[in-house]
């Protein structure tokens, strides 16, 4: 099978695929503003076209158990052929790793024996797989937590892509418009990694979430996009103007001709300044006033620590170690876990390296991690509390984190701390295998996340080595949203007066014991929150590799002075809005 591309471009509105009757009662209007999800920052302007999956056939009959077995497994030597292929073709980027565990799952002896139970219950290999996956689909889909819940997307995609192959054809290949910005109820991954940012300016979705494999692509590949902008999206013509500005969590539709004239102006601003922050990529992290700020990168797997590198990250603030976890029938061992840890530490080539212990939770993420089926997963067993809970799985990866910090200087940080004694048992551990290696101690950090580890901070401050701040998780908890709900995520903002205070709280009880804080959720790569993070006294940011360039290129254009008078001003105002005001209107007095 090739490469997918989207369907032709209607010309007309109604051609649109969404059919009538889920357009929304009040569709978008000229001059709207829709508020969604960032899932890839930038900016962009072009026309709204849809990009829909075509279904392949899909076989109802089946010629026998004999037959639609050879079909299955004849359907599935060729996807397999075809995702090896392209995996080696990418190698090192991200898709590549999202192919090698569409691959992975390719193997799981326990879909493979599903689907044989369907074909020998008389179900044609094409109903026995599509049976299997959308149930696979619809169980990650009930996951309270959205990093869970979001990787419903790879089976989906995983099924659709070897229907295709069992039916012997190829999805219809197509082109989109110049300057599109593709609309469309919801995408899988291997959508979006057909696409490159020279064929579309941008992306946005009713449906999806931050953290699913489109966005990380997304991301990857430098297009803009937006999740979660709900079903009025869908009302949105295609060809119709389109200014998109994923980094403010905006659409704003079929504007005006002074508006327009602006968005073109802006766009070519920005891509400038791209360039130029690109350019200086390797000057030090540092304010027009001195203060050393390290701006870092977020991690998720070795591939992506030299690009970052490249692009001028002064070290890694966070790594996600569940990419080592998930995708797979068994839980990596501590040899596999060191290896990949003092690999990251290589490349960073004597950067520093924030490894995050494993960070998963809700229902049942991993078939080797058993979790009890709770009422309210999300305030459950999750974060350290899995770890603390199953030993086994927190043991090895201590020990696989102190091997790799014989390589680099590696610190360690647990994730979902609420309680001093949460931390107390960590380092317990953490003590207890140094001791049992032989091996030196590496500082251990404290993740922020929830508001009682905010208002704790000083208590934990006196007992680990640096605070680093979850933004995201930090966010939805103090307001009481759901980040992966389309219903409410537009309403979340990590600018919030009250998110903001609980940073403040945070850096206030680190310095009371001369303990950094760091950020590394997503104000990290916001610009319009730096400022304001480093005048409430975070001194290290580590956000989206894409966005370290511009992030490194406005510190070093802020006044520290300026900045804590910002946040001063923002801490007595209201609304999240009133503080993008004020903090816009201090960037925009910046010469950059």
């Amino acid at each position: 099978m090739g490469e997918l591309r989207p369907l032709d471009q209607a010309p007309a509105p109604a051609a649109a695929p969404a059919p009538a009757a889920t357009v929304p009662s009040a569709p978008l209007q000229t001059g709207d503003r829709l508020i969604a999800v960032t899932a890839a920052a930038g900016y962009a302007i072009g026309q709204a076209a849809w990009l829909e999956r075509p279904e392949p056939p899909r076989a109802e009959a089946s010629d026998g158990a004999a037959a639609e077995r050879a079909r299955f497994a004849q359907g599935r030597a060729a996807l397999a052929a075809d995702l090896d292929g392209r995996a080696q073709a990418q190698e090192g980027s991200e898709q590549a790793g999202i192919l090698i565990a569409h691959r992975q799952l390719l193997d799981d002896e326990d879909i493979l024996d599903a689907v044989d139970d369907g074909i020998a219950r008389g179900e044609s290999a094409s109903q026995a797989w599509h049976a299997v996956m959308q149930a696979r689909a619809a169980a990650l889909r009930a996951a309270p937590d959205p990093h869970i819940a979001q990787r419903a997307d790879d089976f989906v995609d995983l099924e659709w892509q070897l229907q295709w192959h069992l039916a012997g054809q190829t999805p219809p290949p197509v082109a989109l418009p110049d300057a599109a910005i593709v609309i469309a109820r919801d995408l899988v991954p291997s959508q979006v990694a057909a696409l490159s940012a020279g064929q579309v300016a941008g992306l946005v979705t009713a449906q999806g979430g931050p953290t699913s494999h489109v966005a990380i692509i997304a991301a990857s590949k430098g297009i803009p996009a937006l999740v979660a902008a709900g079903p009025r999206v869908l009302s949105i013509a295609p060809g119709t103007p389109l200014l998109l500005d994923a980094t403010g969590g905006m659409l704003t539709v079929d504007p005006d001709a002074t508006t327009w004239a602006a968005a073109q102006v802006e766009a070519d601003r920005r891509a400038a300044r791209k360039a130029a922050a690109q350019a200086a990529a390797g000057e030090e992290g540092r304010t027009r006033d001195g203060l050393r700020i390290e701006v870092c990168a977020n991690l998720g797997k070795r591939s992506e620590a030299a690009p970052a590198v490249a692009s001028g990250a002064e070290g890694c603030g966070l790594l996600r170690t569940e990419f080592l976890f998930l995708d797979r029938a068994s839980a990596p061992s501590e040899d596999e876990q060191a290896e990949d840890y003092t690999a990251i530490a290589q490349a960073l080539d004597g950067r520093p390296l924030i490894i995050r212990l494993l960070d998963i939770g809700g229902d049942k993420p991993a078939p080797y991690l058993p979790i009890p089926a709770e009422e309210n997963p999300a305030l459950g067993l999750r974060g350290i509390r899995v770890g603390l809970a199953q030993r086994e799985m927190l043991v090895p990866q201590l020990r696989a984190v102190l091997r790799a910090g014989a390589h680099g200087p590696v610190k360690v940080m647990a994730p979902m701390i609420a309680r001093v004694d949460e931390l107390r048992s960590v380092r317990a551990a953490l003590t207890a295998e140094a001791a049992s290696l032989g091996l030196p101690m590496v500082p251990l950090g404290v993740m922020v996340e929830t508001p009682a580890a905010a208002v704790m901070a000083d208590a934990l401050a006196a007992e680990c080595d640096f605070l680093s701040i979850g933004t995201n998780d930090l966010t939805q908890y103090a307001l009481a949203m759901d980040r992966g709900n389309p219903a409410v995520a537009g309403s979340i903002d990590g600018l919030d007066p009250a998110v903001l205070r609980l940073i403040g709280l945070c850096c206030e009880g680190a310095e009371s014991h001369g303990k950094w804080v760091g950020v590394c959720g997503g104000l990290a790569s916001d610009p319009l929150a730096v400022p304001i993070l480093i005048g409430l006294g975070v001194t290290e940011l580590s956000a989206a590799p894409a966005m370290v360039p511009e992030i490194k290129a406005l510190v070093r254009a802020l006044s520290s002075q300026d900045c804590r008078a910002l946040a001063l001003e923002v801490l007595q105002v209201s609304t999240a809005a009133q503080v993008r005001v004020l903090a816009t209107q201090m960037i925009e007095g910046v010469g950059r």
